[in-house]
């Protein structure tokens, strides 16, 4: 007997279905990564329509299916809608939900995980829709990547070598295959990919873990948060295999444009 359930969920996605319905990519605060269908979503005077784009968190009720549920009702909390207004607020904010469908749509995401990443994600986008600049966008993209992979135990250590597990009292060297060094011990682990952090970088991130305001926000440029970034892109893209394209893409949308 099929089912109804009630739940929290945020859009990352959707993509057409048919000629009226349309499958919606959400994160769930008590199911995690959701694929649903959203039946007559795409009929002009359909109530789902506005409910069903990107960076929307509802309240939903979802009738179980065989392969997929469907969305019966939806009641939004919170459009984040100066995000869709915004090329900068909206690259950032796919990414971040490109980075949820990679990390939590396998058989390794933990239920008792849901519900922090749900916040995680339903903070980071009011954030990122009130910043006032794009620095304050990128850092709080950052302090996403950063406590992304902490919950789901991929997260970088700042502090303490991976090898000596001493702390780290000068730069620190990453590399991609033994993760953050000390400078001793990268002398003996040297590979091509040698990316070093000085001390003040290494404290910047290390800050960075609590995501709410830190001492740091005001202090750091656009170009050192920026770089930061990139870092811990480059520290995920090695992870899932794969470069996430997002921003190459829009910026080839902004110029066709």
């Amino acid at each position: 007997m099929k089912k109804n359930y009630v739940t929290q969920a945020i859009n990352l996605k959707n993509y057409p279905l048919n000629d009226n319905d349309s499958i919606v990519v959400m994160f769930s605060k008590t199911k995690g990564l959701l694929h649903a269908i959203a039946k007559g979503a795409k009929r002009p005077k359909s109530k789902l329509g506005a409910r069903i784009q990107m960076f929307v968190a509802n309240d939903i009720m979802l009738n179980e299916g065989k392969n997929l549920d469907t969305i019966a009702q939806a009641q939004s909390l919170n459009t984040f809608s100066k995000i869709r207004s915004d090329l900068d607020k909206m690259s950032y904010s796919m990414y971040i939900g490109e980075l949820v469908n990679s990390f939590c749509s396998n058989a390794d995401s933990q239920s008792e995980n849901f519900e922090e990443i749900y916040n995680l994600i339903f903070n980071t986008y009011e954030k990122i829709a009130s910043s006032k600049d794009k620095k304050e966008v990128i850092l709080n993209a950052l302090k996403f990547q950063i406590n992304i992979m902490n919950i789901l135990g991929w997260g970088l250590d700042f502090e303490y070598c991976s090898m000596c597990q001493k702390k780290i009292e000068q730069d620190a060297i990453y590399t991609t295959s033994h993760g953050m060094l000390c400078e001793n011990c990268a002398k003996e682990k040297y590979d091509y990919t040698n990316i070093k952090l000085n001390t003040k970088i290494k404290m910047f991130l290390s800050e960075l873990t609590k995501f709410e305001n830190t001492k740091y926000d005001e202090l750091v440029n656009e170009v050192v948060v920026q770089k930061c970034f990139l870092f811990m892109k480059k520290y995920i893209d090695t992870l899932t295999n794969k470069k996430t394209k997002i921003f190459e893409v829009l910026k080839k949308v902004t110029v066709s444009a």
